[in-house]
């Protein structure tokens, strides 16, 4: 926005100063120089325009002052469509050339070289990134060594409004696809439109990441990428609105979940109730066709105030078209007394409930900058669920509650505030039967959500604290301490965390760290990290 702005203010400079350049007594261009020819090929390819009468003409003499305003408009008007990466070195030619008459005109020219770099990136309207990383565990139970991730974004400037967006994704055990493919739409009135598969994350102020943004605690509902969406955003004085609407086929399929408990070696006595005769064990289970299509909606408005506070309220409901029948069985084994190995002895099925999963969440976000390195944050959630999450919540042993809430706060300070590190402090808590709706759990960055069920809802109250310190000591090295605490009657552990990264080249960076869980949960892991960015 502020090289835009820059622009804009070199051409109304250039416009109210043009009858001064006409008698200005500084040193002409002379007609030979390579300026003239410079900006004339652009001109006749089509790739600049907006300087004065539209061409140069043989008998036409420029100050150096109207050069510097040719090359200015030049930046403001090119056409990326049309400019290949000849035309771009020209333009960074007559930057140079015409340095000191362009900070005389109030023009930055670190800000013009930035402009130019952008435009480079984007020779032809295309432009390329993405990353690559390899991931490799040790640990007692299973070695694991993957290509964690591969991803290749593709983005095309269509033209000056519309863009087109393309993203490969593979590794992880899965093949290379298209993870994400949309258009995003500039329309009238401070409006743009995002039409197709995109993720939209309305959270992403509220969550840690590491030294490359790999979220080490995520989303509660949104950051999720629906199969087919549109989200309308309307950006005004004070903030934006938006509207999200997304539609997703046949979501899920036939599972068995469990068993989600089992009662194991239970005596059996005699009628007499003294001699025992046996023993049994009951397995329960929970199963169904879960497969349904859906919708999902959304809106949000923020504002931000000033630069010191904003919040923003969000809604967001996962609507299931069809319900769809669940049920539960048991199983019951008899082993005689002196035998080893169970008989089934009988099953007995009941009908349950219905899955017509629906979740809704209001939710509000606060953010305070007390200075440019000290924040505090808030978000409250308040959900209203179907009865199905209360019935499937009950049989994981918590309240079954059908309208829980949640609320975390999140202090941040900057390492150029502390001077030696980063900090992230949170803290949450989470009633129990609350939904993450996308599926995964916030914590889940190592194997720290096992205080949710397999369909990511909160088991029981849960209370967690989340603390971040990250150092970065010079351009090669960094450091990064988390912690994670986990506290409820269903399952209470510790997570603890550290690495040491190192950047061989600004695009490849090792990392070598230590993942040790505790409490209820007992495993330790080293792991090495290899990411390359292009």
């Amino acid at each position: 926005m502020k090289k835009f702005a820059a622009l804009v203010a070199v051409l109304a400079l250039v416009a109210f100063a043009a009858p001064a350049f006409a008698a200005n007594p500084f040193m002409d261009v002379p007609m030979n120089h390579w300026a003239y020819d410079a900006v004339s090929q652009l001109a006749s390819r089509g790739v600049v325009s907006g300087y004065p009468d539209g061409a140069f003409k043989g008998e036409w003499k420029a100050t150096r002052y109207e050069m510097a305003s040719v090359v200015a408009r030049a930046l403001a008007y090119v056409d990326m469509n049309k400019a290949s990466k000849q035309d771009l070195e020209l333009l960074k030619k007559l930057v140079v050339e015409f340095k000191d008459e362009l900070d005389a005109l109030g023009v930055k020219v670190d800000e013009l070289d930035s402009r130019v770099a952008l435009l480079e990136d984007r020779i032809g309207g295309w432009q390329f990134g993405g990353y690559f990383r390899v991931y490799m565990d040790f640990n007692d139970d299973d070695d694991q060594w993957s290509v964690n991730r591969f991803r290749w974004n593709i983005k095309k400037y269509v033209d000056d409004k519309v863009t087109l967006n393309v993203r490969l994704q593979g590794g992880g055990g899965d093949d290379l696809k298209i993870e994400l493919a949309y258009l995003t739409i500039k329309l009238p009135w401070d409006t743009t439109a995002t039409v197709g598969r995109f993720w939209n994350d309305w959270e992403d102020a509220f969550y840690a990441g590491d030294w490359w943004y790999f979220n080490m605690n995520d989303a509660y509902i949104t950051d999720f990428r629906a199969d087919t969406a549109v989200l309308f955003n309307k950006a005004f004085a004070m903030g934006d609105f938006s509207l999200y609407v997304a539609h997703e086929e046949n979501k899920g399929g036939e599972e068995a979940f469990g068993p989600f408990w089992v009662d194991e070696d239970v005596p059996v006595f005699d009628s007499g109730g003294t001699d025992i005769i046996g023993y049994y064990m009951d397995e329960h289970f929970v199963g169904g066709e879960l497969a349904s299509d859906r919708y999902i909606y959304g809106a949000r408005l923020n504002f931000n105030f000033n630069e010191m506070f904003s919040m923003a309220v969000n809604y967001i409901k996962y609507d299931y078209e069809d319900d769809t029948q669940v049920f539960m069985w048991e199983n019951e084994y008899f082993r005689p007394y002196g035998f080893d190995g169970y008989t089934l002895n009988n099953t007995n099925v009941n009908n349950l409930f219905t899955l017509a999963a629906d979740t809704e969440t209001l939710w509000a976000d606060i953010i305070v900058n007390f200075t440019p390195g000290i924040t505090l944050k808030g978000q409250y959630f308040m959900q209203e669920n179907d009865d199905t999450w209360a019935a499937t919540n009950w049989l994981d042993g918590g309240p079954g509650e059908d309208s829980p809430n949640a609320w975390k706060a999140i202090l941040t300070v900057d390492q150029d505030t502390l001077g030696f590190t980063s900090l992230w402090i949170e803290y949450a808590q989470i009633d129990g039967g609350f939904v993450f709706p996308n599926g995964n759990s916030p914590y889940g960055w190592k194997r720290s959500d096992s205080f949710v069920n397999d369909f990511a809802q909160v088991v029981d109250d849960t209370t967690i604290i989340n603390v971040l310190a990250m150092q970065k000591w010079n351009d090669k090295w960094g450091t990064y301490v988390r912690y994670l605490d986990v506290d409820s009657d269903f399952i209470a552990y510790d997570n603890w965390t550290a690495a040491v990264t190192y950047w061989y080249t600004p695009n490849l960076a090792f990392e070598l760290g230590y993942d040790t869980l505790g409490g209820d949960l007992d495993d330790d892991t080293v792991f090495l990290r290899t990411v390359v960015f292009f």
